[in-house]
């Protein structure tokens, strides 16, 4: 039996690396949330962080999301920011998707208005009622 646990974990801990490889990379892979070239995308590294952008620029939010567990995040865009793509990408097919893998979500944004801007988000079970989150994620932008 314990054998078991260690190639369970030895699975588990290459799934979570490759989960962190594909949500640090560029592309969400599908034509809605893609980035276009030259977009910055930023994941859970640039949380809290204040970064500059020009009016009309588009800024790619990409963070792993594992609907399978309940959890989903809760992006909250603040006024001069409008969401042009939303997408979930889950685990490759290929060989064989894990059952109840994650995968990443993406969220294009294009910056509407000059001035501070805020994106915000919760990674939280939409039916509990207690408000608590599992993680969060916050962008401040400085908008020319």
């Amino acid at each position: 039996m314990a054998k078991h646990r260690i190639n369970a974990g030895a699975a588990l801990l290459a799934l979570l690396a490759a989960g962190s490889l594909v949500a640090c990379g560029g592309s969400s892979g599908g034509a809605s949330a893609s980035p276009s070239p030259g977009a910055r995308v930023y994941t859970e590294t640039a949380s809290g962080t204040t970064i500059r952008a020009k009016v009309g620029d588009r800024i790619t939010v990409t963070l792993r999301e594992n609907p399978t567990t309940g959890y989903k995040w809760d992006m909250k865009a603040g006024p001069g920011l409008t969401l042009v793509g939303d997408e979930f990408v889950g685990p490759s097919p290929s060989p064989s998707p894990l059952m109840g893998a994650g995968g990443t979500h993406s969220w294009v944004f294009r910056v509407g208005k000059a001035g501070t801007l805020t994106l915000t988000g919760l990674y939280v079970r939409p039916w509990e009622a207690d408000g608590k989150s599992a993680a969060d994620f916050s962008l401040t932008i400085e908008a020319q």
